[in-house]
């Protein structure tokens, strides 16, 4: 018969068999004896109303029942787990862990952490440097700073700056080959991010491919650090660039330009929502970039 009240707490031990599909191996791995997770899948057998498993001698295979319900609350205890750790994360502390950039935490985040200690004292940052795009449901990260059009899948995307770029080189540098950037001369020394080409520079000023191009980064930060020792003219985020051209170790070739869609935006999952913890960032992020 079936009966109406599923016991929900046997389900992950559920799921484990039917993954493993052998009772010992389920027994250790959910610290009980192999009799008693033989008597919580009967237990749900006889709760549901009908087998989930083909028994073979002392091996166990999923039917169709058995994989419909596995279809069903293996998502399910996922999510579940995902929310409790956002819950425990918002109740314990205010930590906020964040993905970014290696070159926006480096040439930009990092310079401004004490005026955030000051700003939000009751927040401890957690910062994932990476190139790589994160799944913040899965890396279990609060928010991220990227850079795009604004819009990802499953995330509030709010923008935050102008991804304008703007061509820079040290001081030394700029003051030999200035002339020749100006004129479109073709030894001119280029060094560029996969991310933002020459060519779309060049396009968008209505000129011809000009000059050598000596080196190409996937890092803006080692882009950036390459123009500070007079290795070439880079042409970079005009936001990452900021303090190296306010302390007067790079010096801006041409006005800035924004070329396409290259923003900067902080986002954060939408099944989480706006926590007060990332709201206190965006707030902060919102202060110090209208300064800038």
């Amino acid at each position: 018969m079936l009966n109406d009240r599923i016991p929900l707490h046997i389900l992950p031990t559920f799921v484990i068999a039917a993954r493993l599909e052998n009772l010992r191996a389920t027994a250790q791995q959910v610290h009980l004896t192999h009799g008693a997770v033989s008597q919580q899948i009967q237990q749900l057998e006889q709760a549901i109303g009908c087998p989930l498993f083909e028994r073979r001698g002392r091996g166990l295979r999923l039917n169709a029942a058995g994989r419909e319900l596995l279809a069903v609350a293996e998502p399910a205890l996922l999510a579940l787990q995902r929310g409790v750790g956002r819950v425990r994360r918002i109740a314990a502390s205010h930590s906020l862990r964040i993905s970014v950039l290696p070159s926006f935490a480096h040439y930009w985040l990092l310079p401004r952490l004490p005026a955030f200690r000051d700003a939000c004292a009751d927040i401890a940052l957690d910062i994932d440097a990476s190139l790589a795009v994160q799944d913040l449901a899965q890396g279990g990260f609060d928010a991220a700073i990227r850079i795009g059009s604004g819009r990802w899948p499953g995330l509030y995307a709010e923008r935050i700056a102008s991804g304008e770029v703007v061509p820079v080189a040290s001081p030394a540098l700029a003051q030999r080959e200035q002339k020749a950037f100006d004129s479109a001369a073709s030894d001119v020394p280029l060094l560029e991010h996969d991310a933002t080409p020459w060519r779309v520079w060049f396009q968008a000023h209505q000129q011809v491919d000009y000059g050598r191009q000596l080196a190409l980064f996937n890092d803006a930060g080692l882009l950036i650090r390459a123009a500070e020792q007079s290795f070439g003219i880079a042409l970079v985020k005009r936001l990452l660039a900021h303090d190296a051209v306010g302390d007067g170790r790079l010096v801006e070739m041409a006005a800035a330009r924004r070329l396409g869609d290259g923003d900067f935006y902080l986002v954060w999952p939408q099944a989480a929502g706006l926590t007060p913890a990332v709201e206190q960032l965006l707030a902060w992020l919102r202060r110090q970039l209208s300064e800038a």
